[in-house]
């Protein structure tokens, strides 16, 4: 028995009726610059909406903050998590494969910036970054770590000297720093972390199946160089890429 057979058998376990009617899948995910907005558009979206194209499904969108998507996820409340790490979830699976490679910016002192020799600069340093990013968990050095719900409230801190160090994504640190609309007394620098993004999938019969299924078609757009193309076109929107 073929592998697409396999899963449609699945599927239809789950759904009786998905011959007759759409197939609602419950995407969760936090606002990301790009990739994910309020309006169901960005990478990531580019990316599932190939794996669930309509009519056959109906993706039911949800953007909330990062730490509350996790925890939808976690009590069932959702069946796809866009935009997580390896680790983050305490149930549920990943992907197969990942959707992109993350890369990490980060806003330091002009002091710091001089001396800068890698993650190691921030051993003890006082760094911050958005609610439930974590990113205490990946960088393995010893800091005073924290984290805020408001961007802009970090690198005011980080303005007034009163903490080293904001981790977050050069677009967001740049729309940010521009409502601060005072002289800027730090320096961003690219690329600091690099880690590697899945979507995530709820520990339940739904979720495996649609993870089964995402999986199948992943791969074909990895092999057929659509997800390279996509990563490409939203960077060069970004500004982060010619």
């Amino acid at each position: 028995m073929g592998l697409k057979v396999i899963l449609c058998a699945l599927i239809l376990q789950c759904f009786p009726l998905v011959a007759a009617h759409s197939v609602e899948v419950r995407v969760v995910t936090a606002q990301w610059l790009g990739y994910a907005d309020a309006q169901g558009e960005g990478y990531y979206f580019e990316i599932l909406k190939r794996a669930f194209p309509e009519p056959q499904w109906q993706l039911n969108i949800m953007v909330v903050p990062f730490a509350r998507s996790i925890q939808m996820l976690q009590h069932e409340r959702a069946d796809i998590v866009l935009g997580v790490y390896r680790g983050d979830l305490r149930r549920g699976s990943y992907s197969q494969y990942p959707v992109e490679m993350d890369k990490v910016d980060i806003a330091i002192t002009p002091a710091m910036a001089r001396d800068w020799q890698g993650l190691s600069s921030l051993t003890h340093r006082k760094v911050q970054a958005y609610l439930a990013y974590g990113f205490d968990r990946i960088i393995p050095h010893t800091m005073y770590y924290e984290e805020s719900s408001s961007l802009e409230d970090m690198l005011a801190r980080l303005n007034e000297g009163r903490i080293d160090a904001v981790l977050d994504y050069r677009p967001g640190l740049e729309a940010a720093t521009r409502k601060i609309g005072e002289p800027v007394n730090y320096v961003i620098v690219d690329n600091v972390l690099n880690e590697n993004v899945y979507f995530g999938f709820a520990d339940t019969r739904f979720g495996s199946s649609l993870k089964l299924h995402f999986d199948s078609v992943h791969k074909q757009l990895i092999d057929d160089g659509v997800q390279e193309r996509l990563f490409n076109e939203v960077q060069q929107k970004l500004g982060l890429k010619d």
